[in-house]
């Protein structure tokens, strides 16, 4: 490379290792609160927000990094083309990872959803046995996968803290809010809250299958769709153009 292609590089090396420097991967976001959750042990309260569902990067982290990479676009480029593509670099890399912490929370939710039935199975055979609240999260908590089971152990931990029941569900995510709904009610009324487990389960598993079909009925669609654009043009060729240029010919004929 030449020295005034070195010394055009350099301002992008530069911005791309500040946009490392300052985003946060999610692995590290993972491994923070992983060592949250195992502070939740019930000796110590858990920290603030520490059992919530892994949020996205802040706005301005996205738009560091894809600014940087429209500045080094533009950099290398040069020019009014380079000024254009940095701008495009820049909206359409924000946008990328908008839509990838967009898909991550949406695999969180889906998770907590999918298992949230067997939780509410395992809970009212917990309770039925005479277990109190909090030993019963705890036992469904340790048997259960993550993201369910931090939540259901953390809920847990408050529990055994002497929390008062609303007070431990409030950082649950929204997911958790009907089971957190039930056990609440039912701490509070002293009605019986294994039938409404039951019926929380039942009524999840009919949401995921209604989901389910409804995603089957979608994929149906979009496999469809390249056969019609595939049999689109044939049709336009075979039975549109002739029916025009017929009518065409018997106007001007």
């Amino acid at each position: 490379m030449t020295p005034d292609g070195s010394s055009a590089a350099w301002p992008a090396v530069l911005s791309l290792a500040v946009a490392l420097l300052v985003w946060s991967p999610h692995g590290v976001l993972a491994g923070r609160r992983a060592r949250a959750l195992r502070r939740t042990d019930g000796r110590d309260r858990p920290e603030p927000g520490a059992l919530r569902t892994e949020r996205a990067a802040p706005a301005w982290r996205r738009w560091v990094l894809a600014g940087a990479a429209g500045l080094a676009v533009g950099v290398l480029i040069g020019g009014v083309i380079g000024a254009g593509a940095a701008v495009g670099m820049t909206l359409s890399g924000e946008r990328l990872l908008r839509s990838r912490d967009a898909d991550d929370e949406s695999a969180v939710r889906s998770a907590l959803l999918r298992d949230l039935p067997g939780a509410c199975d395992l809970l009212g055979v917990c309770l039925a046995a005479g277990m109190p609240v909090g030993g019963a999260l705890a036992a469904v908590g340790e048997a259960s996968a993550a993201p369910l089971g931090p939540h259901l152990r953390g809920v847990a931990a408050l529990y055994r803290l002497g929390a008062e029941p609303r007070r431990a569900w409030a950082d649950a995510p929204a997911e958790l809010a009907a089971l957190g709904r039930v056990l609440v009610r039912a701490g509070e009324s002293g009605s019986s809250v294994v039938p409404a487990l039951r019926a929380l389960a039942a009524d999840s598993r009919a949401a995921a299958r209604a989901a389910a079909e409804a995603g089957v009925q979608r994929a149906g669609v979009w496999v469809l769709a390249p056969l019609g654009a595939c049999f689109l043009p044939a049709f336009l060729c075979l039975g549109v153009v002739p029916l025009v240029l017929g009518i065409a010919g018997d106007v001007f004929g």
